[in-house]
């Protein structure tokens, strides 16, 4: 699968190294809403209503038994539509010992266009990029995508603590602290109830997180950790995934590819590797979903 599937989001195994700016231009106009936002909800929905964008940088650390296995970067450019996220265009590295894995991902257009090393000596001469069918999954390679309205409003609701956060990219913020259960997120997130229901041990399984808000109730910065105990199969197991937010409201143009480098998936004569993601990195887990 190339798309951005439920089991890439539940970890970051797919993560980038450089803002993409070959297909998304922003501009300088900048978003501003008439109304103050009455909470982050309100004003993530606000950027949507006035079709704004954000950029986002995300790291991520998977350990195994306390041993950071592999580290994961995404970054790049999401835009909203009046609904949400309808566009991305982001790139994504990984590492796990000495083997690096990376890709870029644009969606756009209900389209998913997908560019990798590891897809070169599989695709037709002059072309580099694999579309397939699909919109804007997810924009986070961790477990909570706060971009998501639902996600975040289910965050929000378990918040234990506020504090001052200092600055947080040039803006002074507010610091909400709180942890989630993995059954609540999931009422919120389809992606994550088939996660959940693929750790469903008995265990109540939490997590810890940490939001930074600016003045005007958006997003500068959001850490979550997921731990699991795994027992003899697996050993213990976190994923802690930091993201960075920032030029909110930015209008930006996410274009496809040029057409003369795209083929489509369905037209290809072998199937394409998996890119590395949650299965291939933990010990046991491919077993789980079959």
């Amino acid at each position: 699968m190339i798309a951005l599937t439920a089991v890439a989001v539940a970890a970051p195994a797919l993560a980038l190294t450089v803002p993409a700016t070959a297909h998304a231009t922003p501009s300088t106009t900048t978003v501003k809403s008439a109304l103050a936002p009455a909470g982050p909800v309100d004003a993530l929905r606000q950027q949507f209503a006035a079709k704004g964008s954000v950029r986002i940088s995300e790291d991520a650390r998977m350990a195994f038994d306390g041993k950071v296995g592999l580290r994961s970067r995404i970054a790049g450019v999401v835009r909203f539509g009046k609904s949400g996220p309808d566009a991305v265009d982001l790139k994504m590295t990984s590492k796990a010992g000495k083997t690096v894995d990376r890709m870029q991902v644009i969606t756009v257009g209900g389209k998913t266009y997908t560019k990798s090393p590891l897809y070169d000596d599989m695709l037709p001469a002059g072309r580099s990029w694999v579309r397939t069918t699909g919109g804007v999954s997810s924009t986070s390679g961790g477990t909570i995508d706060i971009l998501q309205p639902k996600i975040l409003k289910a965050v929000l609701a378990h918040t234990k603590s506020k504090a001052p956060g200092g600055t947080v990219g040039g803006a002074r913020t507010v610091l909400l602290s709180g942890s989630i259960k993995l059954s609540d997120l999931a009422k919120a997130s389809p992606d994550v109830d088939v996660l959940a229901k693929m750790f469903k041990t008995g265990k109540t399984i939490s997590l810890p997180w940490k939001l930074w808000v600016g003045a005007d109730q958006l997003p500068r910065r959001f850490q979550s950790t997921f731990s699991l105990s795994g027992g003899d199969l697996m050993g213990d197991m976190s994923i802690a995934t930091d993201t960075s937010f920032t030029a909110w409201g930015a209008k930006v143009v996410i274009k496809a590819p040029p057409a003369d480098l795209v083929v489509d998936e369905k037209d290809l004569t072998e199937e394409l590797p998996e890119l590395p993601n949650f299965s291939t990195k933990v010990p046991g887990l491919a077993s789980r979903e079959s």
